[in-house]
Order: structure tokens, then C-alpha cells, then sequence
């Protein structure tokens, strides 16, 4: 067994004391073969939740109505869930009906692609009765059984076979690419949350060039927010050679960059995404205009040292010159008088000291923005005694 493996291999070994079949699924067995770092360990058995629980010390229930729990270890835990059927998906997402089995065979038969339903023992032997193996071997991306019938279960996989695409540089299987073209508008049946989940994985993988060019061709995106209602957006994102994105406010400032007709609010609003993700996008935005009219310190000055990467990004995305090295806009950041507002040598305060007879306004923020740019530029030395001869002479008019 390969050493990743290892400290799962006691919850094996106690279910197999205790009777019953267990072994690894999903994703970790996937990786394993393909030889790409291996995240968490899922396990299938034959014991029910109740006869798991029992087993086990340290168990949480935290999908028990589906057969699973979460089973804690030494310092780790462990996804463990029982052989399991299920009925009809008339919401597009949960099986009406869940059925405990005794077979692992019978459970693979569930899930979506090949690559994703082969089981492996505590020996390192494989159950594949799909070849899954051999896709892998080639790179493709297949589903178990029908790609109609997995798709109508839950549309949501259209977007995760892109999303492995993207992730792990495959091609999809004729008939897997022929379905997502037939049955993409079942997409409109799926929770928005549960589709920005899948399409920030797309535009994060290696091989999101290709996923992005299947997306387009498959109409996949006359099904999502904003994406259905600006058709030219696409021919333009088609057009790029796209490299992989850290997150989805990334993708949401090029797009706008793009087509501005949409705010980035309506983006954020019509995902549903977090003010966090509009935030760093809005900052993104105006760190771009400020870099295409010339104003390259001021711009790394806004974004700060953390986002000189996702800029990075946007900014090669979008150009077809030269590509920018995040290494040369570091050098740049480093290279700064401050990097704050708090480390200049005046605050506002100061500036009302210096005008008394002026009511306090707004005209102090933005007094307070001028001297910043202007040390940030190098046009003053960040001296209280320097900025204020300046500001003095700058005599501020009484705003209506």
C-alpha cells in the first residue's frame, strides 16, 4: 500500500476485524493512479452508520441520512460511508431513496465518471468494473453508464467533467461531450451556489484553455447567470489564451474589463457570492484602470503585497504582449515610500489644524489622498514639516 495510504489503513483493518468489507473510493484512489498529490481519504464499506458508530470512538454524524460519517483517527478524519444504491433525483441533486448494499460493485454503479469508480483494498488491489484505470490511462473523462442518465440525475456533473478537464488536463469521451451539448440547459435546475463552486475550479485548473473552449462550444453558458445575457462577453473570452485564475473575483474583473455593461455588484448579486469576492474584485478593477493610464506605482500602492499575484493574473489574461513577472511588480512594491495611508507623516487632524477657519468635510479625505499620491509618486518626501509647506500652498476653496 502506498505510503498516503497509511494512516487510513486502520479503519480498515478494525471494519474488516469487526466483519465487514471496506475500502478506499473516490477521488484519492483517482489521484493516486493519475500520481497527483492526494487530498482527502474517502472510504465505502459494507457496515451501516449505526454499526460504524459503534465501532469507533470518535464518530460524527454528518450525512448519516446518506449512509455517512466522518470517523476521527489519531489526528485525522475520515470520510466513511456505506455501499449504497439510490433511487430517482427529482430535484437534480439528492436521490429520492438511498438503499444500504452489501456489494461494492453495486456501489460504484452510482457515480458519475469511471475515472471516479474504481475501489481499492487495504492490499492495493483494484475493483474497476468500469475501466476506469484505462480512462485514466488515457486521459479521458467518461461517465458509468449512460451520460444521458448521470446527467439528468444531477446536471451539476456537466460542470464538474469540465471542471476535471480544467484541473487535470483530460479530454472528454465523445458521448460525454455529445450529452453536455443535449442536456445542458438542465443547468438552470441547479442552486447557483452549487454551480460557482464548480466554475471557480474550472477557471483555476492548469488546463482551463481547453475546459474553456468546451464550455463555449457545449452552450454550457447560455445557462448561467450574466454569461446567457451578454453573448459577445464570450466570443471575447473565447478568444483568449486563458491561464488558470486564483478565484472567481479573478474571473469576475477580467469579464467586466471585458463587457462593462454588467457591475461587478450585478456579477456578485446574480452568483450570489460573498462581499468579499466583490471587494477583491472592485480593487482589482481600479487597480487596473489606474495601471492602463500610467499610474503603475500608485496602482501596486492600492493593491498592496497579497494581490500583486491575482493582478498578475488578470493583467496576462487580458494582454497578448509580453507577460508581466510578479517578481517585477514586488521589486516595485518594495521600492515604496509606505505602504499604507497610517505611515504618512499627516493625517487629517493635522490638515484641520492647519486650516481652522474651514468646516470639516469631505475636502480632508480627499486633501489626504492628493499627499498620498504625491509621496507614493516621489513628488514629496514623506516629512510632516515638507507636507505641510505643500498643502499650505494648495489653499483648498470652500467646497459648495
Amino acid at each position: 500500500m502506498n505510503n498516503v495510504f497509511v494512516n487510513a489503513e486502520p479503519i480498515l483493518q478494525t471494519l474488516h476485524y469487526h466483519g465487514y468489507k471496506a475500502f478506499f473510493v473516490g477521488g484519492a484512489v483517482r489521484d493516486f493512479l493519475i500520481g497527483r498529490p492526494i487530498g482527502d481519504i474517502d472510504i465505502a464499506t459494507s457496515a451501516t452508520p449505526e454499526q460504524v458508530q459503534g465501532i469507533f470512538e470518535k464518530v460524527i454524524p454528518v450525512g448519516i441520512e446518506h449512509g455517512t460519517v466522518m470517523v476521527r483517527y489519531g489526528e485525522e478524519s475520515f470520510e466513511v460511508t456505506t455501499f449504497r444504491t439510490e433511487g430517482d433525483y427529482h430535484d437534480y441533486r439528492h436521490p429520492d431513496q438511498v438503499y444500504f448494499v452489501e456489494d461494492i460493485q453495486d456501489d460504484l454503479a452510482r457515480r458519475d465518471f469511471t475515472m471516479n469508480a474504481i475501489a481499492m483494498d487495504i492490499d492495493g488491489e483494484l475493483i474497476d468494473p468500469y475501466n476506469g484505470a484505462k480512462a485514466i490511462k488515457r486521459n479521458q473523462i467518461e461517465t458509468v453508464g449512460k451520460a444521458e442518465d448521470r446527467f439528468e440525475e444531477d446536471p451539476l456533473r456537466m460542470m464538474r467533467a469540465l471542471r476535471f478537464v480544467s484541473q487535470l488536463g483530460f479530454t472528454l469521451s465523445p458521448t460525454t461531450y455529445h450529452a453536455i451539448q443535449q442536456h445542458a440547459s438542465l443547468l438552470e435546475n441547479i442552486a447557483i451556489e452549487r454551480l460557482s463552486i464548480e466554475f471557480e475550479k474550472l477557471i483555476q485548473g492548469d488546463g482551463a484553455k481547453h475546459a474553456w473552449a468546451l464550455f463555449t462550444q457545449s452552450n454550457m453558458e447560455k445557462y448561467l447567470p450574466v454569461l446567457k445575457e451578454e453573448p459577445s462577453l464570450m466570443k471575447r473570452c473565447s478568444n483568449k489564451n486563458w491561464l488558470a485564475l486564483g478565484d472567481f473575483s479573478e474571473a469576475i474583473c477580467m469579464f467586466h474589463i471585458l463587457e462593462p455593461t454588467f457591475s461587478i455588484e450585478y456579477w456578485v448579486k446574480e452568483w450570489k457570492l460573498s462581499n468579499k469576492v466583490k471587494r477583491k474584485a472592485t480593487r482589482l478593477l481600479n487597480a487596473y484602470t489606474e495601471w492602463m493610464q500610467g499610474n503603475t506605482i500608485w496602482a501596486i500602492y492600492k493593491l498592496g503585497f497579497d494581490q500583486l499575484p491575482p493582478f498578475t493574473r488578470v493583467i496576462n489574461l487580458l494582454s497578448s504582449e509580453e507577460k508581466l513577472e510578479v517578481a517585477s511588480l514586488e521589486k516595485m512594491y518594495h521600492h515604496l515610500p509606505i505602504y499604507n495611508r497610517e505611515e504618512l507623516a499627516v493625517n487629517g487632524k493635522d490638515i484641520r489644524s492647519w486650516f481652522p477657519n474651514r468646516t470639516p468635510g469631505p475636502w480632508i479625505e480627499s486633501m489626504l489622498v492628493t499627499i498620498e499620491r504625491v509621496v507614493i509618486e516621489g513628488e514629496l518626501t514623506n516629512e510632516k514639516g515638507i507636507l505641510k509647506e505643500r498643502v499650505l500652498q494648495w489653499n483648498p476653496q470652500e467646497e459648495n
